[in-house]
């Protein structure tokens, strides 16, 4: 039978799936199953939990516990959705990869590159999914600072995200609409960091951002202090220090010191978990927005975009 020219196109987007799987090491699948009491007492032994246990394929190793309706979106269709999403953006799958062992999944979508500051800024639209129940599939943005390599990962919440029990269709009407969105609040994103490096640094946002990321007073004296708690600020003045040299003495500089530190002073074995889920990520958010919310109480209203 001669191929017909679906079956061709169907073919090609299946390979072009696959491609984005193997290159970003996502091509594994993950199952539910129940999970029931083991126990060397045989009346608690075999009882369901009402709990099952979402198990890596590939690895035979459990990487999250849901409720029972639970369903899991497997990585080809996450991959699906965002090709589909992206074909209709001229956008394409360039990177990807996995979190806590494939506890959560990303992809990403490049954008085209900005310049903040001194300093040139890849810019990406990633699409976070969870395997261990904790999210729905979500937009946000991740920026890396060329200079000094500094990630910033910034997920978008108010996003409606669209949720495992949805149908594949509107799925990708979902991802159609939120990447749309997203696109808008990363040029958003932007032209805040623009405005932070327009804006100069004050003492009183310095010593807020050590208080509310480092709990670290900027008056403290060196005798009241520990030695770790030495250590630490030795290396909070050097990350920010590294940074306000390079970008000047701008809200732009401070912000990138605490990036650095959390990109560059961490023991975190994943720093893109680190950077993406963590503690990293945490700490990045809080001086994003700190810094905005400063600039918002202590800055003329027409040059914000968000917050």
């Amino acid at each position: 039978m001669e191929t017909t020219i679906k079956q061709k196109t169907d073919d090609m987007f299946g390979e072009k799936v696959l491609d984005v799987l193997e290159k970003t090491n996502l091509n594994w699948t993950v199952s539910k199953t129940n999970l029931i009491t083991l126990s060397d007492d045989e009346r608690l032994n075999g009882i369901s939990t009402g709990r099952c246990g979402i198990m890596r394929n590939d690895t035979l190793k459990c990487i999250g516990v849901t409720t029972d309706d639970y369903v899991p979106f497997q990585n080809f269709q996450l991959a699906e959705t965002m090709i589909k999403a992206g074909d209709e953006l001229g956008l394409g799958v360039v990177r990807g990869g996995t979190i806590g062992g494939g506890r959560k999944v990303y992809l990403q979508m490049p954008l085209p590159d900005e310049y903040v500051g001194k300093s040139g800024i890849k810019r990406y639209i990633t699409a976070l999914n969870s395997h261990n129940g904790t999210t729905s599939i979500a937009f946000g943005s991740t920026n890396i600072v060329v200079i000094c390599d500094n990630t910033f990962h910034k997920s978008y919440g108010e996003l409606g995200r669209f949720r495992h029990n949805s149908k594949a269709q509107s799925k990708i009407h979902a991802a159609i609409a939120d990447l749309k969105k997203a696109l808008t609040l990363d040029e958003n994103l932007m032209q805040n960091f623009k405005t932070m490096a327009a804006t100069p640094l004050k003492d009183e946002v310095f010593a807020k951002i050590l208080s509310m990321c480092f709990d670290t007073n900027i008056d403290a004296k060196q005798s009241e202090l520990s030695k770790r708690q030495i250590t630490k600020a030795e290396k909070i003045n050097e990350a920010i220090s590294t940074e306000l040299s390079l970008e000047g003495n701008t809200l732009w500089g401070l912000f990138n010191g605490v990036t650095r530190l959390t990109n560059h002073y961490s023991r975190s074995k994943n720093r893109e978990e680190y950077i993406m889920d963590g503690i990293g990520y945490r700490t990045n958010g809080i001086a994003y927005s700190e810094i905005m919310k400063w600039i918002e109480e202590n800055t003329a209203e027409e040059v914000l975009v968000t917050k």
